[in-house]
């Protein structure tokens, strides 16, 4: 006959359940649940035990908006995703960043820091935007606009909304648009048509034939 302890090991959670629920209705003697599934009276007990630990917690009190939801490793990996997506997503401002490390996480971190990791995320997006293959665009969309007084140079997709051209430059005269330009080219931007906004910069899209 086979030994106890190795049925125990092999029942399924159904009959653990099924062993549990007859314990605790005491209809049943502990002896006889046991014999009759070739387990030890101990493990009855103990599916007896979690059963009324099931049972006692489905009925305590709701612990409301005191309830933990989850746990998270915070790494300063973490944190400086945080960083990024507080500024990107949230738009805010550094120091609003500083204050929000301070008071919810106690962690100190000056301006300086967030503007550093801030640039060397941009480098690496930077990076990988340069590698992107734009010969699939087929009409660009070039427009300017401002971040203060300096002028940022833009081109879309006009049919992914893709961003290829994001620059901040000291002129927006035909010459710097040119230079952004050809540099697209290189990453094999040959689009069928752009669309301008009408400044300077359109008659330089059709002068070097984008």
């Amino acid at each position: 006959m086979i030994s106890t302890p190795a049925i125990a090991a092999t029942l399924p959670p159904k009959i653990r359940k099924d062993i549990g629920i007859q314990a605790l209705s005491r209809s049943i003697p502990i002896a006889r649940i046991a014999r009759e599934n070739q387990t030890s009276r101990k493990f009855v007990y103990e599916q007896k035990a979690i059963a009324a630990q099931a049972l006692d917690e489905s009925f305590l009190a709701d612990k409301g908006d005191d309830e933990v939801l989850f746990y998270l490793p915070i790494t300063k990996t973490w944190l400086f995703q945080l960083i990024l997506a507080l500024v990107l997503i949230c738009h805010s401002s550094y120091r609003g960043v500083v204050e929000l490390l301070r008071d919810l996480f106690d962690w100190s971190i000056s301006v300086g820091t967030v503007h550093n990791h801030l640039q060397v995320a941009a480098a690496q997006a930077d990076e990988i935007n340069q590698a992107q293959d734009l010969s699939t665009i087929k009409q660009g969309l070039h427009d300017e606009i401002f971040q203060g007084s300096m002028p940022v140079l833009t081109g879309v997709d006009a049919f992914s909304t893709y961003c290829y051209l994001l620059k901040a430059a000291e002129h927006r005269d035909e010459d710097t648009w040119g230079w952004y330009l050809l540099e697209l080219q290189a990453r094999g931007f040959d689009p069928d048509n752009t669309i301008a906004d009408g400044s300077t910069s359109s008659s330089l899209v059709r002068a070097i034939g984008i």
